[in-house]
């Protein structure tokens, strides 16, 4: 069934799918992939409790999109070889360079220094040195929209291998 709804601070959709709350949580799957196609609204008791919304521009880490600016391919691998060169403690720019795109890797470096217990005049003389500009907050904001790396997900596995408490 296809309604018009609107609410939650989202602007008016025409012909959202609704589904009920009960089918998301049965096949939460096919429900997933409807909201790829377009919005949907779960629906409670008559009531819209939720809106699946299609991922803005995303093409998952590293796909179609990412540009130069970011690797090809980022997957489990890629990761792992980041938290070592991190882990290192080694902040040379060619070093960093050999990981990926330099606007990526200056990225990597700004977010490592505003992180709490890094070296952050260290990092930004990497970033800096691999990408000037990085530290201006527009350009970081775009690295941060669309890099592969989650600092939620990466600091603390970096601090946990460096025995850092959190």
């Amino acid at each position: 069934e296809r309604r018009w709804r609107s609410g939650l601070g989202l602007a008016k959709i025409a012909n959202m799918e609704t589904v009920a709350a009960t089918e998301a949580k049965n096949r939460f799957g096919a429900v997933l992939e409807r909201a790829l196609r377009g919005a949907v609204a779960i629906e409670r008791h008559g009531r819209v409790v939720a809106y699946l919304v299609p991922a803005r521009d995303y093409a998952g880490p590293g796909g179609a999109g990412a540009g130069p600016e970011f690797p090809d391919r980022f997957g489990r691998a890629e990761e792992e070889r980041l938290l070592e060169l991190c882990a290192s403690g080694r902040l040379d720019p060619d070093r960093w360079r050999q990981h990926g795109p330099a606007f990526f890797m200056a990225g990597l470096s700004t977010m490592l220094a505003s992180a709490r217990g890094f070296p952050r005049r260290r990092l930004l003389e990497l970033a800096h040195g691999l990408y000037p500009g990085m530290a201006d907050a527009g350009t970081f904001a775009r690295w941060l929209e669309r890099s592969p790396v989650h600092a939620a997900r990466f600091v603390p596995m970096l601090r946990k291998r460096l025995g850092h408490a959190a």
